[in-house]
């Protein structure tokens, strides 16, 4: 991230009162706190003396850097003070000292850190500059002088900055924010691993009507591919949690800690979870020990990797095992157990989160449950299966038997909805809810509970981790299975046609909007953008595409890269970081080689942030 954007002119005092150096780093934290960028003040100036424990940040020519890595920081950013008087700060020179930079940093983004303050120095070995700093009159000027923006520019650039910092969450949010993309990750690297393994398994099951899994031919040989599939999902979940925190050193200790757990502990995929945080955060821990110079080299190929899989696995066979095993046996029993209004109320949940945000984060935990049970409770996934197609189908219907109720372009979308719904893509209900979601929300979960209820009180098996009608071939109670998707479409159908006005004024047919896209060329954008989530399918393209009809309604060329299914589309260069403005990423798990990033300007949010309010995140930040 440019510093730039982390210098405020409420970050800037040209006057400091501090007479000590105790008084000067209570200063500079009070300015901070007061701006809005710490969550808490006691705990940063605590980490603040930490750091100055290791090592006095006191240089020549009177600058001093204090700076620390903090949960307590909501906001990154940078304070600037200077002392008419000079303070006797404990530099290497023995001089007062009379320039500070405070730097605040979030925890855990080493990236970040080391980024501001290689930027910082830069800007201190410049010919005169500190000199010029000494010498400005007022806080604008400083503030212009220390981002190179000149004074007609100050208006838009503080009240970009000022919106980015409001909308920053807090530590305890931040933090559970970067635990749901370490977690999607893996669940996006596992998914094609179940469905892969659980399709051809339950094929070969099929084909051969006996019920069981075939143990001769052609079908056995396809079995044994479903059942490897099946059995590396787990493995896979658990080491690339670990490979979103450390990056490839926690590769190894992710993918073996979590095959001891669930091939001698029995834990299934909560223990594979766990297990790929435990292998992440410890790895994460051990880059952190300075290595010698003679030893770095070895560090990410060897050491971490050897001494991560032995506190892991070790943690799993000495620790944690056990107990994720008991929990999940407990769980499974209840499973079992559960009969009559139980299947109900448990049918109403997993139907309505299915259904509510479409395939972001709500959806990833239901069908999640139901996914990796498949094996040992195929009925999750009977109803499951249908809670996963019925919001795009509902949608579709709706536009069929209402079409005065949709503009044009909407009843368009309702064909893609209706095939989107079939092959089990519940995303296809997206541009529905996203232009009227007080109405359409509450249609598909009531239509994702009535369907996925049904399939529960149809007994409906579903051996693929997967929904829509193309699992048909693999489902036990077919005809329920058809019943609990067109009951659960109905109901979407019914209520959104209630809820919904009729168009009032149709559009112009003759109209027609030039097709609004990416731009593909080297250093063209005026913004750039990555886009990715779990799948790497639907939200991606989804926010890509919002992205660009936004620029293209405002006369900007934006330069989207997506991070897919397919790999990484439409590459970002860094010609084009050199030539933008500013980059937005969009996205539900960890983008992609993030470095290339670190000298511009990053707006961070959401697939559905960008789906929602494309035109706001590109107006604000204008």
């Amino acid at each position: 991230m440019d510093i730039t954007h982390l210098i405020e002119p409420h970050t800037i005092c040209l006057n400091l009162q501090a007479r000590t150096k105790e008084e000067v780093l209570l200063e500079l934290v009070d300015i901070l706190d007061s701006a809005g960028k710490l969550a808490n003040k006691d705990q940063y100036l605590a980490d603040i003396w930490k750091r100055e424990a290791i090592g006095n940040t006191g240089f020549e020519d009177g600058i001093a850097i204090p700076h620390a890595k903090s949960y307590a920081v909501a906001v990154p950013a940078v304070a600037v003070g200077i002392s008419q008087t000079g303070i006797d700060y404990g530099a290497e020179d023995g001089k007062l000292s009379d320039v500070f930079f405070m730097l605040a940093s979030p925890d855990g983004d080493d990236h970040h850190h080391i980024e501001v303050l290689a930027q910082v120095s830069s800007k201190l070995v410049e010919d005169g500059f500190i000199k010029k700093l000494k010498a400005t009159e007022n806080v604008t000027q400083a503030w212009e002088l220390l981002t190179d923006i000149k004074s007609n520019e100050s208006a838009d650039k503080v009240e970009a900055t000022t919106e980015f910092a409001v909308k920053s969450q807090s530590p305890a949010k931040q933090t559970l924010g970067r635990l749901k993309e370490h977690l999607l990750f893996g669940t996006s690297h596992m998914i094609p691993f179940i469905v892969a393994g659980g399709v051809l398994l339950s094929l070969s099951v099929m084909i051969s009507g006996k019920g069981a899994v075939p143990e001769s031919g052609i079908l056995a040989d396809v079995a044994q591919m479903g059942i490897a599939g099946l059995t590396l999902f787990t493995a896979v979940l658990g080491g690339y949690i670990a490979y979103s925190i450390a990056d490839k050193p926690g590769l190894a200790p992710g993918m073996i800690g979590a095959w001891i757990a669930v091939e001698h502990y029995n834990t299934g995929f909560l223990g594979a979870i766990v297990v790929g945080f435990l292998a992440g955060f410890t790895v994460q821990q051990l880059k952190k020990i300075k290595l010698p110079d003679s030893m770095s080299s070895l560090g990410s190929i060897f050491i971490y990797p050897l001494v991560g899989t032995f506190i892991t696995c070790g943690a799993v066979m000495w620790i944690i095992g056990g107990p994720i095993a008991d929990f999940m046996a407990s769980m499974n029993a209840w499973l079992d157990s559960m009969a009559g209004s139980g299947k109900v109320m448990l049918g109403t949940i997993l139907g309505g989160m299915t259904a509510f945000d479409m395939g972001g984060p709500i959806n990833k935990v239901a069908t999640l449950f139901a996914q990796t049970q498949v094996d040992t409770q195929p009925w999750l996934m009977g109803g499951v299966g249908i809670a996963i197609c019925t919001p795009p189908l509902g949608m579709a219907l709706a536009t069929l038997l209402s079409p005065q109720k949709f503009k044009r372009d909407e009843r368009e979308a309702g064909k893609a909805a209706g095939i989107m719904g079939m092959i089990g893509i519940t995303e296809g209900a997206i541009p529905f809810a996203v232009s009227d979601p007080a109405r359409v929300i509450p249609a598909i979960v009531a239509g994702g509970i009535v369907g996925n209820v049904t399939g529960f009180l149809f007994q409906v098996l579903n051996h693929a981790p997967w929904g829509g009608w193309i699992v048909l071939p693999v489902v036990d109670g077919k005809i329920g299975y058809v019943i609990g998707t067109l009951l659960g479409a109905l109901t979407t159908a019914i209520i959104v046609i209630l809820l919904k006005k009729t168009v009032m004024e149709e559009e112009d047919e003759s109209h027609s909007l030039s097709v609004a896209t990416s731009v593909e060329g080297e250093g063209e954008a005026d913004i750039l953008a990555v886009t990715s989530c779990p799948s790497g399918v639907a939200h991606t393209f989804l926010a890509a595409k919002s992205l660009e009809k936004a620029a293209y309604s405002m006369g900007l060329k934006i330069k989207v890269e997506t991070q897919g299914a397919n790999g990484i589309n439409n590459r970002i260069t860094a010609t084009d970081v050199a030539n933008a403005r500013f980059v937005i990423f969009a996205h539900d798990v960890a983008i992609k080689q993030p470095e290339r990033f670190i000298n511009i300007k990053i707006i961070d949010v959401t697939t559905k942030d960008a789906m929602h309010n494309a035109s706001g995140l590109l107006l604000s930040h204008r």
